[in-house]
Formats: C-alpha cells, structure tokens, sequence
C-alpha cells in the first residue's frame, strides 16, 4: 500500500524536505569555505616554507633565534642562534620542553662542552667570526612545542612550534 501522494509545486508532484535543504546547504557553505582556506593556509606558510612559516626572535644584547614555526614530524628542520658579540666562548642554554620534542640530528660548529640539566641543556661553542650556531633538528611527535634558548645568562628568547603529521 504506497502512502500519501507528495504535494503539487508548481504543477509538479515533488517530494520536499525544506529543513533537510536549508541544514545541507549552510554545511556546503562551511566545506566551500574551509576549502578555501586550504590553499591560503599553504601559500601563507601554515603548513611549513611558506611566506609567514620562518620568524626570527630577539632578545637582549643583540640575540636573534630564527625558526620555522610550523614542521614535518618526518622532515629535518633547523633553529638558527646568532649572537653579534661572540669575543669568547658562548653558552646557550634550551629548555627542556623545547629539546624534548626533537632528534637533534647536527650542531654546527660543534660544541666544545654540553652539560645536560634536569630543565635544561646548556651548549658551550668555541669563539667564531660569525657568532651563529645551527642546529638541524627533526620532530619526534605532532604537537605544539615552546620553550626557551638563553645565551650567556641573558634574557630568554621563546620559541613557539607546531608540528604536523
């Protein structure tokens, strides 16, 4: 036994579901608009070597940190220090929480001392023209990670990351 006959709309018999339309159309919308996004996130570097993706950090007595903001788990990326005065041996001290996230894969130049602290691990470099150590560093984990690089005692520059698969 076939149930009622749908309605006439316009000389036509149509069967409509107005909520059901009006609920797939704002979702349409939102996938329209996060689609969008996708390419705009990418080119602004959201998902790594993009226009906004490396920053560079300042500190007190001519310290920079340059880093990307956003990783790869599987991909090597590097955390750039430099500091303008480097007359002497250099300390640079990165937190725990920043280090613990990552496979350190090189330093260069190679530390002449690294003294490892329960919150801390300090790198102590030999005097160098250009001031600059580099470390080339690979997630371990997706996450979000901050933490902190110190040179000399001196004020701490954060650094904020995020990892994606």
């Amino acid at each position: 036994m076939p149930g009622p006959a749908p309605p006439l709309v316009n000389g036509l018999q149509i069967d409509q579901a107005p909520g059901f339309q009006q609920r797939f159309h704002v979702i349409q919308r939102i996938a329209w608009s996060v689609l969008a996004l996708v390419p705009v996130a990418a080119v602004a570097g959201a998902v790594g070597g993009g226009l906004f993706s490396e920053t560079t950090t300042s500190g007190a007595a001519g310290v920079t940190v340059t880093y990307d903001r956003f990783a790869r788990i599987t991909a090597d990326t590097e955390i750039e220090l430099r500091l303008e005065r480097a007359d002497g041996p250099t300390a640079v001290t990165i937190s725990r929480p920043l280090l613990d996230r990552y496979q350190i894969s090189e330093i260069r130049p190679e530390p002449v001392r690294v003294v490892t602290r329960p919150d801390r691990v300090e790198y102590v470099f030999a005097a160098s023209a250009s001031g600059t150590a580099l470390f080339a560093v690979q997630p371990d984990a997706v996450a979000s990670s901050s933490g902190t690089v110190t040179f000399a005692g001196g004020t701490p520059v954060r650094v904020d990351r995020f990892v994606f698969p």
